[in-house]
């Protein structure tokens, strides 16, 4: 065995230099030999979220023993697939492979956090049954388990009940009743310590800055016999979510050392609160920077709408990671900038990055907002994956991807994969059918969704309501419009009264929904005037389109399509007085008309255009070839004026 090679293996720190070292292994046939080396590789790829190559060096192992069976599992729990881990941990029971007292905390943890309380409960009811309960690791695992979970009666159940604590026990359970503001409780415990650490005082202040308590919280951390770094950021922590910015900045300054965390979360706290002037500050001060802090500062500025400065701080990040990558390409996608976001993601590639969920759902927003089905399709393909479906977020998110990217029938059959509808995926779907004019199909899974008993909120009924408008289905849209409120105890919102009254004017009934405008308990908008004007264009009904375009001239003055609708419905009564009147209103108001735009996906790549646009890089090739085309059309249409040519085709047909 090369012992250098197991030397380095134990100073092995990054996913390199372990598959060099794992090769080497492999050649020289150490690692089939020794279930300790294997056991070392599995966690150090787990360690550097290297999950897919620990699994598959786990599954071609015959016979893995119990420790091999708990590094798999702890690796996946580590690395936040804690569905993964418990599916691993069911095929260990089944190969009756006996887990140990670390594979059985590693489990519950992976539980606690998806907050699966039955599994939970079931994997209990394990432990008690083959004598775990007695391992205070396994014991502390179970109260972590039952206090994230809601469980808190019967965590306090099981700690009364132990024969021995230790002061982890006592944290977790200061750490939960915290968690859930009794905070009186978690004080009494904390009180009844025989032995408190930092990390129980740090624990209880925590809590009290939960509770909204800054002032038990300070006096707490000012009766620390000791204070240690660690409590210090605890405070300041506390002290920024709670908008207390100078107490913060007070401990900051008194601290004799201050580690990455302790500026990250000053940097942090006034990105929150949107001070990025003050956020920058402290990021240019900070001596070492890490990657957090970059992601940090760039998503501070990504949520304060500033974009730009954004891009520059990326641009200077000395090392790229996932998370950057992420916030910039989703911060694109959320400021309605998908091809920005695309045009990034095409360097993303270059990068060898594995994306996680956060990603995918930023890169699955752009591609919507675009449209762009092959893109969508090629980034499915490469990226998404089966366990990236088991997240109810990525799973809609693709729904509204292949519903605006025009294949309805990828969307459903997405939406058919998902493990569990929860309201947002159903209510996603349902607009889908509704915005491909699929009422009927709407109506049945809302019909469905109820009967899951899952209650439908205000978005699932401008879904429905909207599939009813684009349908046709005036009695339906009456009838869930009133359901709404009557039923379900839902206010119709302005987005619900303009749907609503876009379907009455599509069906003719305009005076109904001029009626319901004067009776609305909010002030009308554009959106809501607008479709009553649209109606009235359609249904050639002047009297009520004076009365809307007028009420959208005061509201919008600026929107040309309001004048354009109006002078349109005069010039078709032959009222061309008022034709002159309105065109003279928009000059005096010296409204434009705003250019639209099309574009098209070549090769991946977005070309946009505008109207006698000439910015594109090869604009002078395109007016070439659309010159050529316009001259052999003008040819063909002589030639099919031309009874000789005919003459001759019709000839050459038979």
């Amino acid at each position: 065995m090369n012992n250098s090679l197991i030397n380095l293996l134990h100073s092995c720190k990054n996913l390199r230099l372990l598959k060099s070292i794992h090769a080497s292994l492999l050649i020289e046939g150490s690692i089939t030999y020794s279930d300790l080396i294997l056991n070392k590789i599995l966690r150090l790829y787990s360690r550097l979220g290297a999950t897919d190559h620990a699994r598959k060096i786990f599954d071609e192992i015959t016979q893995p023993n119990a420790f091999l069976w708990t590094a798999i599992i702890h690796g996946h729990v580590n690395n936040h697939q804690f569905t993964e881990a418990l599916c691993l941990f069911s095929q260990m029971r089944r190969k009756s492979v006996p887990p140990l007292s670390f594979t059985v905390s590693s489990v519950l943890k992976g539980l606690a956090r998806e907050m699966r309380l039955k599994d939970g409960e079931a994997l209990y009811a394990f432990v008690l049954r083959s004598g775990f309960d007695a391992d205070l690791t396994v014991q502390n695992a179970i109260l972590d388990f039952f206090m994230r979970c809601g469980g808190v009666e019967i965590a306090r159940r099981i700690f009364d009940e132990m024969p021995e604590k230790d002061t982890v026990s006592w944290n977790l359970m200061i750490s939960g009743y915290g968690n859930t503001a009794d905070i009186v409780i978690a004080r009494e415990l904390f009180d009844k310590m025989p032995e408190r650490t930092v990390i129980s005082f740090t624990t209880l202040i925590c809590g009290y800055f939960k509770a909204g308590d800054t002032m038990e919280a300070k006096a707490l951390f000012n009766a620390m016999p000791v204070k240690d770094l660690a409590s210090c950021n605890v405070m300041i922590s506390g002290y920024m979510e709670s908008s207390y910015f100078a107490e913060a900045q007070l401990i900051f300054r008194a601290m004799p050392i201050h580690n990455t965390g302790t500026w990250n979360l000053m940097i942090s706290g006034f990105c929150k609160a949107g001070k990025m002037d003050s956020a920058r500050d402290y990021f240019s001060r900070m001596p070492n920077k890490n990657a957090a802090s970059w992601a940090i500062i760039i998503d501070g500025y990504i949520k304060a709408g500033d974009v730009d400065s954004a891009r520059c701080l990326f641009e200077c990040m000395p090392e790229k990671n996932l998370v950057s990558w992420s916030s910039m390409i989703g911060g694109y996608a959320k400021k309605g900038q998908p091809r920005h976001a695309l045009e990034l993601f095409e360097q993303f590639k270059k990068q060898g990055i594995k994306p996680d969920d956060i990603f995918l759902l930023g890169i699955i927003s752009a591609c919507s907002q675009m449209g762009i089905l092959d893109t969508a399709e090629s980034i499915v393909c490469d990226y998404v994956t089966p366990m990236h479906l088991s997240n109810i977020q990525v799973v809609t998110s693709l729904i509204d991807m292949y519903s605006k990217c025009g294949s309805i029938d990828k969307a459903f059959e997405v939406f058919e994969m998902a493990y569990k509808k929860d309201l947002l995926c159903c209510s996603t779907m349902i607009a889908a059918f509704s915005n491909h004019g699929l009422g009927q199909k709407a109506i049945s899974l809302f019909d469905e969704m109820k009967m899951a008993n899952i209650k439908p909120d205000g978005v699932t009924f401008l879904g429905i309501l909207s599939a009813c408008n684009h349908t046709g289905l005036l009695n339906e849209g009456r009838k869930y419009f009133t359901q709404m409120s009557e039923e379900f105890g839902i206010e119709p919102s302005e987005k619900h009264y303009a749907c609503y009254i876009d379907l009455l004017g599509r069906a003719g009934c305009l005076r109904e929904a001029y009626n319901l405008i004067c009776e609305m308990p909010i002030v009308p908008s554009s959106t809501i005037w607008g479709a009553l004007l649209s109606a009235c264009r359609v249904h050639r009904n002047i009297h009520l389109a004076e009365i809307a375009a007028f009420e959208l001239f005061k509201i919008e003055p600026n929107n040309s399509g309001n004048y354009v609708l109006l002078s349109n419905l005069y010039a078709d009564a032959g009222r061309w007085g008022d034709v002159a009147k309105v065109r003279a209103i928009v000059r005096a108001n010296r409204v434009r008309k705003n250019r639209g735009s099309s574009w098209i996906d070549l090769g991946g790549a977005v070309h946009e255009f505008v109207m006698a646009d000439v910015s594109h890089v090869h604009s002078d090739g395109i007016y070439l070839i659309l010159d050529l085309l316009c001259e052999d059309i003008k040819i063909f249409s002589e030639c099919l004026m031309d009874p000789e040519f005919l003459k001759k085709s019709n000839d050459a047909s038979t």
